[in-house]
């Protein structure tokens, strides 16, 4: 077998492939390592990219049982389907092997207790939808969607910043930052009730808030509208499943000379007379280059790095200190029968239990061992796939992620997965239940075909992702989180550079943003610039 077509880091190991010289070490091959070692790649740079795991991709990667397969992290993206950055940046990584299938007009819908709403694509469809569901708050909804474009438009310049090094960075921040902040600096609901006191309204307009997962009460403004921006014209699917992305990007870095492999316990970053050397594997071997780039967190990386600099102990500090991302339990259903047969389509369904997001939050939270969880999501990867009827006919999956409470599982954060005792079944199970009987709500043809049934916990994302607080997003995207200045691509070490979430936002998109960050520090250019420039 030849080196570069090896993906177990244990053969590699043994094989001898690893005695050459790397350009660069990726810690993680989630969506931003991946991304940041593919650009590198393509710059003509050999790059090893390490995953702790058995399987690469992160959240990128399908989740399988005999006879299904699940989402793990992506259920839609927007943007793709139309000229721009991400399509342009989806296409560069996968060498234009990646291929999309747009999804229906309604891609959302939002559940408010017993009603439902729905996001039609495009900005005029989505603005006529809203009036029509909300007459008497034209005004309003005219006033958000300026917003929106308002609060989008200095968004790519804000995040180029990131890719900065040091007084160059502050002094690009300094200029971009009035631009930015006004409305970065607000939360969401702060905005919203500016503009209307239709709590109804409000609630259908951040009814997708768990694409950020954090309430509206805490996320910046700026966050949303982002999100709100990136899904206005639609969303779409990757043909093969998610997967697909990960195995192109590989095959990237592969045809540079690089390596990806899997079962790579990475343990410590190396840093000698205060540059960073390489990585320290769990069997005490190092792994040289003169450049390390980590798709892990922040928080995570700077907890590797053995360093008594007063600057990198004071960013972690700053790190470690960050509020989380919302926690989640991801319920992975097998159905014995086809999309047809149970009347399961392509949109996305968000359930809320009222209209008052947060304070049916806090006092799920009050309380939490004995009341319901308040805001579910449901997928459904098998009808949105179009290869889906012929991998697996007569066969659906669904994705259902429930926002959870921290304190549930606490008790549990020390325990081995597998052996995590009988009161953590029992929990188990009945927030099965509970998201099952959400799923019979919305589908009800689907009692009775339940042939798989598996349940995520935070634990689980502690366990797959390297995260101690049981979120798959990170940082939560507060406004504060918007003024820091260190959540960049350069880390406080010479040769450390940041990739992934942390240094852009959250999701796949924002992962790769950050992918592209990095990339950009690392050769000295702007991708940016260079990805959107006429062949």
């Amino acid at each position: 077998m030849k080196s570069s077509t090896e993906t177990s880091y244990k053969r590699a190991l043994a094989n001898g492939y690893l005695d050459t010289q790397f350009d660069a070490i990726v810690v993680g091959s989630g969506a931003g390592g991946l991304t940041a070692a593919a650009l590198m790649a393509l710059d003509g740079k050999k790059v090893l990219v390490l995953e702790r795991h058995a399987v690469i991709g992160g959240c990128l990667q399908v989740f399988k049982r005999p006879g299904f397969e699940w989402d793990v992290g992506l259920h839609y993206i927007g943007e793709v389907h139309r000229p721009g950055t991400l399509q342009s940046l989806f296409n560069k990584v996968t060498r234009g092997e990646l291929k999309w299938r747009k999804m229906p007009e309604v891609y959302n819908k939002i559940a408010i207790g017993d009603e439902v709403f729905e996001y039609h694509a495009g900005s005029a469809a989505f603005r006529e939808r809203m009036k029509q569901y909300f007459p008497e708050e034209a005004d309003a909804i005219d006033r958000y969607l300026e917003l929106v474009n308002e609060a989008s438009r200095p968004a790519g310049e804000f995040l180029a910043v990131r890719a900065m090094p040091g007084p160059i960075a502050d002094q690009a921040f300094d200029q971009v930052a009035p631009r930015f902040m006004p409305l970065a600096e607000k939360t969401t609901l702060e905005v919203l009730r500016s503009i209307t006191s239709n709590e109804k309204l409000i609630a259908v307009l951040c009814g997708h808030f768990g694409d950020y997962a954090s309430l509206p009460s805490v996320a910046s403004f700026s966050v949303h509208a982002a999100v709100i921006r990136h899904y206005l014209d639609g969303a779409s699917y990757p043909i093969g499943g998610a997967q697909v992305i990960a195995d192109q990007m590989s095959e990237t870095v592969r045809q540079a000379g690089g390596m990806v492999l899997a079962g790579a316990d990475v343990v410590e970053v190396v840093e000698h007379n205060g540059t960073v050397v390489g990585v320290r594997m769990a069997g005490g071997e190092v792994l040289e280059a003169p450049r390390v780039i980590s798709g892990i967190g922040i928080r995570q990386t700077l907890s590797m790095l053995k360093s008594e600099r007063p600057d990198v102990a004071e960013v972690n500090a700053k790190a470690q200190s960050m509020p989380s991302t919302l926690p989640a339990v991801v319920l992975n259903l097998g159905l014995n029968a086809s999309n047809a047969d149970l009347d399961v389509g392509p949109a996305n369904i968000w359930i809320h239990q009222s209209a008052h997001q947060t304070e049916d939050w806090q006092h799920y939270i009050q309380d939490s061992s004995n009341r319901r969880m308040p805001l579910h999501f449901i997928s459904q990867p098998s009808a949105k796939d179009p290869t889906w009827p012929e991998r697996y006919p007569d066969r659906t999956t669904m994705d259902i992620c429930s926002f959870t409470d921290w304190n549930l599982w606490k008790p549990f954060k020390d325990t081995q997965w597998k052996h995590r005792g009988d009161e953590y079944e029992a929990l188990k199970a009945r927030l099965t239940e509970e998201m099952l009987q959400q799923v019979y709500r919305f589908y009800p043809k689907a009692e009775g075909h339940v042939a798989h049934a598996e349940l995520a916990t935070p634990l689980s994302f502690n366990d797959f992702l390297g995260r101690t607080r049981g979120d798959f997003m990170s940082f939560a995207p507060t406004p504060e989180r918007y003024e820091q200045r260190w959540t960049r691509a350069f880390s406080p070490v010479k040769g450390l550079l940041f990739t992934g979430q942390d240094v852009a936002m959250g999701g796949v998109s924002g992962a790769m943003i950050g992918g592209l960050l990095a990339a950009s520090a690392a050769l000295g250019r702007d991708l940016f610039r260079e990805l959107n420039m006429p062949a």
